[in-house]
């Protein structure tokens, strides 16, 4: 009765550097310290205090040159390396020069890796800086193995900012790196258009499942990215799942529902019978919950209901929806439906009301015989030959007949039942003359029959045989 249909999810977007260029500025401007133990070179503070003025009067260049100039004469190990290394990252980010930037950051953190010169404050910034780098810079890239590099980056980074991050999954902070961390996880798995990496999914889906362990209240792009994993796998019981979540969190977004109901469609494609009748059930349940809330009423979803009680055997509620929507025009004006709704009471035992709707399907389908065939059929089976004899002519008299020669092999049988033999020779006479006539074998011996039985009134009415 339903079609199988799934759409999975699209692809989420990576995500930008929002508001990161505006970040080099204050950073660049704000006094610069030594620790206790780590002694700046005079000549390198000097040139970091006209560097300062430079970069308030935005003369990026001239400050990067002033830098570079005084690089050679400090060691490549020094405190003073790493603080220059730091600004001249941060001065590349103003200019939105990632490509620059990052070598440089990543100086400067190697640097105070290994001697501890930076506070764990300042690395953290640095570290965070360097995800977002990485993963913008691998937008603008044409080589998959290079953007898995520098993805791989991004994450790595990430992963380092939330295992040194002290703070709980409710920190707006540390739930905003959680969630760029999901991301780019998710956009390495499918990086590559043509495979999916399952196993990178899998960390991913791990991921996400462990930050909505430690948030209270997840933001909603969180479920999305699940989602969108588990789709990816195929995986339609865990999608079911998490869209269960999106719909009771966010009952008003209506695509969540109308995804949700196509994943119940494929569920209940299983050959368990008993599983297959739950997810048809939950699958009415949705629709129900979100006719409710105002969406989900289109003539395709009305009719998906419908089929839906169809395959669960409520016949009776199958019917009543139906005869509903078309009468209220909520749902398609079909021949096909008319004709599944002159079924449906057929099976609930209502021949009578199905020839009804029968009849009322004819007087908007007017030049279709096809309905007053079904009609004769049914008044054949209540034992009336006559009204189903009389609906037959009605029948061949519109034509458009799905199978001319059954209807006329029908026609001719009903005849010579009433014993309208002239009337049967015709029909049997056409279905024999109709195509594909061949596929009912019982016309030959329903012509010979109806030609005896002429033959017989015709010595009857000569006198040269007595009854």
């Amino acid at each position: 009765m339903t079609d199988q249909p799934f759409s999975p999810l699209s692809r989420p977007c990576r995500l930008l550097l929002a508001g990161l260029a505006v970040a080099g500025a204050g950073l660049i401007a704000q006094p610069l310290r030594a620790a206790d133990d780590h002694q700046m070179d005079p000549a390198t503070s000097e040139a970091l205090t006209k560097v300062k003025d430079m970069t308030d009067a935005k003369d990026w260049d001239g400050a990067i040159a002033l830098l570079r100039n005084q690089e050679p004469n400090v060691s490549p190990t020094s405190y003073d390396t790493d603080i220059i290394e730091e600004v001249l990252s941060k001065i590349y980010m103003q200019k939105g020069d990632y490509t620059k930037a990052l070598p440089t950051m990543e100086d400067s953190v190697r640097l105070s890796d290994s001697y501890n010169y930076l506070e764990d404050k300042e690395v953290q910034e640095l570290v965070y800086y360097l995800a977002l780098m990485y993963n913008q810079e691998a937008a603008n890239l044409k080589s998959l193995a290079l953007q898995q590099q520098y993805l791989n980056k991004s994450t790595d980074y990430a992963k380092r900012w939330l295992d040194k991050d002290t703070n709980s999954g409710q920190d707006p902070k540390r739930q905003e790196v959680m969630l760029f961390y999901v991301n780019v996880l998710y956009n390495r798995a499918v990086l590559n258009p043509t495979t999916v990496d399952l196993k990178l999914m899998k960390e991913c889906e791990a991921a996400i499942e462990a930050c909505l362990l430690t948030i209270n209240h997840p933001k909603e792009t969180f479920y999305v990215l699940l989602l969108a994993a588990y789709q990816q796998e195929g995986n339609f019981a865990r999608s079911a799942e998490v869209l269960e979540q999106l719909v009771k969190k966010y009952p008003a977004k209506k695509d969540y529902w109308s995804q949700l109901v196509p994943i119940y469609l494929n569920l209940a494609f299983d050959k368990d019978e008993q599983k297959s009748r739950e997810n048809n059930i939950r699958a009415i349940f949705t629709i129900e919950r979100a006719q409710h809330l105002g969406f989900m009423r289109t003539a395709k979803d009305n009719y998906t209901l419908v089929g839906l009680y169809f395959n669960v055997g409520q016949f009776g509620k199958a019917t009543e929806l139906l005869h509903e929507g078309l009468k209220r025009g909520t749902i398609e004006s079909s021949q096909a439906n008319w004709e599944l709704l002159a079924y449906s009471y057929q099976q609930v035992d209502k021949p009578f009301q199905a020839i009804e709707v029968l009849k009322e399907a004819s007087q908007h389908f007017t030049k279709s015989g096809q309905l007053d065939f079904q009609v004769a059929q049914i008044y054949y089976s209540l034992e009336k030959p006559k009204e189903a004899y009389d609906s037959l002519t009605t029948a061949v008299a519109k034509d458009h007949l799905d199978k001319a020669y059954a209807v006329y092999y029908f026609q001719a049988f009903v005849a010579y039942e009433l014993t309208k033999f002239d009337e049967a020779l015709v029909a049997v006479d056409k279905a024999i003359a109709s195509p594909n006539s061949e596929k009912e074998p019982q016309l030959p011996r329903l012509k010979q029959a109806v030609e005896d039985a002429l033959r017989e009134r015709a010595l009857l009415k000569s006198g040269a045989r007595t009854q």
